[in-house]
């Protein structure tokens, strides 16, 4: 398994890459056949899974942290992997904004985790109905305290690094603190979401404390941003048995990386408003 430190080694080597301009979205997405290439820039998002043989990285942006990393995980026998990625066209609120000052922008963006509030999702249980997925979302200064709620953060400039604690309460897996890390380099903004504690469903554990990484990426192209969602468990079986329930762990965690991305897209769409 690939240590904490070993992948912050590959995604600090990342960052100090030559810093080049935007280019366009099509140079990115060198596996994409023809016609989910076009589906893709259509705005729809192709989702892949190891655990039905899918290579996860084949949807993933080339030359990112993102597809990198999923290279790496997607051939462990250790781990489970799930992947999905679709494009957002600029709105006309971003559209005239310098690169630069596109991705401060959107790193602000990711910052807003109090606005993931409220993000739904599709529940199959409750009949393919949209249902409210987190429903409390901010940032802690102490992840042994919930209490310590601070405001989001707004930067000036778009750092190399930077980290913080968020609590999220999750409509499955109850409230959990996580540990975020922004990585952001070139024209890309990473963020590593990884459970602080062991996860529970039904009051019943079922992820163990840092067995779960939750990873959104926006790559900023001359069109538009393609924003890539993976969802990596390590050491964990890919279903749990709770009571007479099943807890299928990869669907599960690729929902709420699906929800994350459609945050993302929202805050993206309604820029400036």
């Amino acid at each position: 398994m690939p240590t904490k430190k070993a992948i912050a080694v590959l995604l600090l080597a990342l960052i100090l890459l030559p810093v080049f301009a935007f280019n366009a979205a099509g140079s990115f997405l060198s596996e994409y056949p023809g016609n989910l290439l076009e589906s893709f820039l259509s705005g729809e998002a192709p989702e892949m899974y190891t655990v039905r043989g899918d290579r996860v990285s084949s949807v993933l942006p080339d030359g990112t942290i993102m597809k990198d990393l999923a290279q790496k995980v997607e051939v462990l026998d250790y781990a489970f992997s799930q992947s999905l990625s679709t494009f957002c066209p600029y709105p006309d609120s971003l559209k005239d904004l310098s690169d630069s000052e596109k991705l401060l922008a959107v790193f602000n963006m990711a910052q807003g985790i109090s606005t993931i509030k409220g993000v739904t999702y599709l529940s199959h249980s409750s009949g393919y109905k949209e249902e409210t997925l987190f429903s409390d979302a901010y940032v802690i200064t102490n992840p042994e305290k919930k209490s310590s709620r601070i405001d989001d953060p707004v930067s000036t400039s778009v750092p190399e690094r930077q980290s913080c604690y968020v609590y999220l309460r999750d409509s499955r897996f109850g409230g959990n603190v996580y540990s975020v890390e922004y990585y952001c380099y070139n024209n890309e903004i990473f963020l590593e979401i990884t459970n602080y504690k062991a996860m529970k469903y039904m009051g019943f554990k079922c992820v163990e404390k840092g067995n779960l990484h939750l990873y959104l990426d926006a790559c900023l192209t001359d069109e538009g941003i393609m924003i890539s969602g993976l969802a990596v468990a390590y050491n964990q079986k890919p279903e749990v048995n709770v009571l007479i329930t099943t807890v299928d762990l990869p669907t599960a965690f690729l929902k709420r990386v699906a929800s994350l991305k459609n945050w993302f897209i929202d805050r993206i769409e309604n820029y400036g408003n």
